[in-house]
């Protein structure tokens, strides 16, 4: 099932990522995904906790409702960096493309870019610590199958 939401983008950044999109042959909505995935998979941001979420600036004008059409685990994945990042989704995108866009472009130039569930490894796990409810999230394989995988022969 396909999951929609609506962000709003500055037209220099919607141009920026419709080029490359269309460059690398991917829907804007995959580009945006991956592009975030890349994000929170090989940089850390620095976050502070008990805070509310933070929201980019607005540009007088300048910027454009963007809607994206994402699967299930797509759409939990996004719900969830915005929680851990403390940045809604439009300035998670703005954040990407200003610190991030040309690491993301060369690791799309060197990587198979066939793979349409890069986020389907998406899991998370609850439990109780000291009575302390705490919960895990894994963007991308469970550490216990990747033991798992690597053992057998």
């Amino acid at each position: 099932m396909n999951l929609e939401t609506t962000t709003c983008i500055s037209y220099e950044h919607l141009d920026i990522i419709q080029r490359y999109a269309k460059l690398h042959k991917l829907s804007l909505s995959m580009f945006i995904i991956n592009f975030i995935n890349y994000v929170v998979s090989y940089k850390t941001i620095n976050t502070k906790a008990y805070s509310r979420l933070s929201y980019r600036t607005r540009y007088s004008g300048n910027w454009k409702r963007l809607h994206i059409v994402l699967l299930e685990h797509e759409y939990e994945f996004i719900m969830d960096v915005r929680k851990v990042y403390k940045m809604s989704l439009a300035k998670v995108i703005a954040y990407c493309i200003d610190n991030y866009l040309y690491d993301f472009l060369n690791a799309l130039e060197k990587e198979d870019n066939t793979d349409n569930y890069r986020v389907s490894g998406y899991s998370f796990h609850v439990f109780l610590e000291e009575g302390i409810q705490c919960c895990q999230f894994y963007w991308g394989p469970h550490p216990e199958i990747l033991k798992i995988a690597n053992a057998t022969p």
